[in-house]
């Protein structure tokens, strides 16, 4: 007495519900890393670039993702150079636990 089970898995609606719960998690991160990245740039210069985040769910090459952008754009070279630099030292502050 065999019986088939025959299913499919709904990997559309798999990837939105798990976009969906990452997306607090991704603004976490990238909010801690803009902290510290604004918090280092002030000590670095009086006329400090701004740093913004940016959330949204986004395609790449595998599926939806929740993506954060975290940015920074100064008045001058200068100061787009340090915001270049302080976001690439501040990125391990949103590495998560």
């Amino acid at each position: 007495m065999d019986k088939d089970i025959s299913f499919q898995l709904d990997t559309k609606g798999a990837e939105d519900i798990l976009t969906k719960l990452a997306a607090p998690q991704v603004k976490q991160s990238a909010d801690a890393i803009s902290a510290r990245a604004r918090a280092m740039a002030s000590k670095l210069t009086t006329n400090p670039p701004d740093i913004n985040v940016t959330t949204a769910v986004g395609t790449i090459r595998r599926g939806s993702r929740a993506i954060a952008t975290v940015r920074a754009s100064g008045d001058d070279a200068h100061s787009n150079y340090i915001g270049h630099i302080v976001l690439a030292k501040a990125r391990d502050a949103g590495r998560l636990n």
